[in-house]
């Protein structure tokens, strides 16, 4: 395909272009998505940095198919500033031969991305979890450092300190969530607290061989709805650890998921799904054939309850069948980008980065990427088929790209 000593000179330059912007993009992001993870797990500096290069795999397939696109607009742009695409003509060289450097650049790239979603992606997720909940004692003190305070939905309790000084606790205070289920939904709510214990100190101890966390006060005080109860003695508050930190969500997060896995988590799903229906509908008709009121009223709660799970269930399978195809429509972008930045980037005929930016690159992502982030998010709910959601966005750039590059080679 590079022949010619004209096509991999071309090449070469879109590698070197490539290489350049794509390290700098994944600086920047690896850096903002750091800062996130840091947010949302409570991790020290230490525990950052030694994370940090196992966030870069996630970030390639953002990153790729934005360098691809630039990569193509600037060493084109720079053949038609330097008049160099107007020499190849005069010489009869048709245009399509410098056009297959940025087709195989398009085609490398996603072959790249693709191979990155289908394992490389998933493990190092499942790596960076493993390492970051490893200490999962250093996560919870380090998030109460920040926060000066401890609230999960999965947790009974919210915890409150006002300062924390090594593995120290200061003027800790402890409250219960009072959860109430509605009659008509059959759903728990927090409507406030039964009890709240005020301690001066308390130590943080974490046993992941039970998934539960405790506090342990030097003494407490307890004021309830219905009496207060102060003690000296060191009893501890146990409960389960947060899903965040004890891994339980880190299993259940679809980015976790290598390719082969997908099949078998939208499957068991599924089942799970089909489960419900079956229960639901036994249960419907044992309650059409009573009719006792108290019986009645009670279905009602049950049925909705019932629908709320499987509505759950639905919307879980249908984000995992939507990941089967915004993967390799990511990957595919990257020649899309490639077929539309050799085109722009000679009719465009800038040399300098910032122009060549605007011209391309503002553009594409006001077009391409909010018609992606719409159409897989109307496709997980089910507004329009998953297929025609994820792969709209590449659908018309592609038909973009195409008459672009077939206009550019009837000149």
């Amino acid at each position: 395909m590079l022949g010619s000593t004209l096509n991999r000179m071309i090449f070469w330059e879109l590698v070197r272009v490539f290489l350049l912007s794509l390290s700098t993009l994944t600086g920047l992001v690896l850096l903002v998505v750091a800062v996130q993870q840091a947010a949302q797990l409570g991790l020290s500096l230490t525990q950052l940095v030694r994370a940090m290069p196992l966030l870069v795999p996630s970030i390639l397939p953002i990153a790729i198919p934005a360098t691809t696109l630039f990569a193509a607009c600037v060493v084109y742009g720079r053949l038609a500033h330097d008049n160099e695409v107007i020499a190849l003509k005069a010489a009869g060289i048709h245009l399509f031969g410098i056009v297959k450097p940025a087709v195989l650049l398009g085609v490398l790239t996603t072959c790249t991305t693709a191979a990155l979603a289908h394992t490389t992606i998933p493990q190092t997720q499942q790596m960076f979890y493993a390492q970051i909940l490893s200490d999962p004692e250093e996560v919870l003190y380090n998030s109460l450092r920040r926060d000066r305070c401890l609230r999960h939905p999965t947790m009974p309790y919210v915890l409150y300190v006002h300062d924390v000084q090594g593995k120290r606790l200061v003027d800790v205070v402890i409250k219960r969530r009072l959860k109430v289920k509605d009659p008509r939904t059959g759903i728990e709510s927090t409507v406030g607290y039964d009890f709240v214990a005020r301690m001066h100190e308390a130590r943080l101890c974490v046993d992941m061989a039970n998934g539960t966390m405790s506090i342990e006060p030097d003494r407490f005080v307890i004021d309830g709805k219905t009496a207060s109860v102060s003690s000296a003695t060191s009893g501890a508050f146990t409960m389960d650890l947060p899903d965040s930190v004890s891994g339980k969500e880190a299993k259940l997060k679809i980015n976790s998921l290598t390719w082969d896995q997908l099949p078998e988590r939208i499957a068991a799903t599924i089942a799970e799904r089909d489960a419900l229906v079956v229960q639901r509908n036994a249960r419907q008709t044992e309650f059409d054939r009573t009719s006792d009121l108290n019986v009645i009223a009670f279905a009602e709660t049950e049925l909705r309850g019932y629908k709320y799970q499987i509505d759950a269930k639905s919307r879980h399978a249908r984000n995992l069948q939507a990941e089967v195809h915004a993967r390799p429509a990511l990957a595919v972008s990257c020649l899309v980008f490639a077929l539309i930045g050799c085109p722009v980037g000679i009719w465009a005929n800038r040399a300098d980065y910032l122009s060549t930016f605007v011209v391309c690159f503002m553009p594409t992502l006001l077009v391409y990427y909010p018609l992606l982030l719409a159409g897989t998010d109307m496709g997980k709910t089910g507004k329009i088929p998953l297929v025609v959601g994820c792969w709209a966005a590449d659908v018309v750039m592609g038909a973009v790209g195409m008459v672009l590059t077939w206009r550019l080679l009837r000149r």
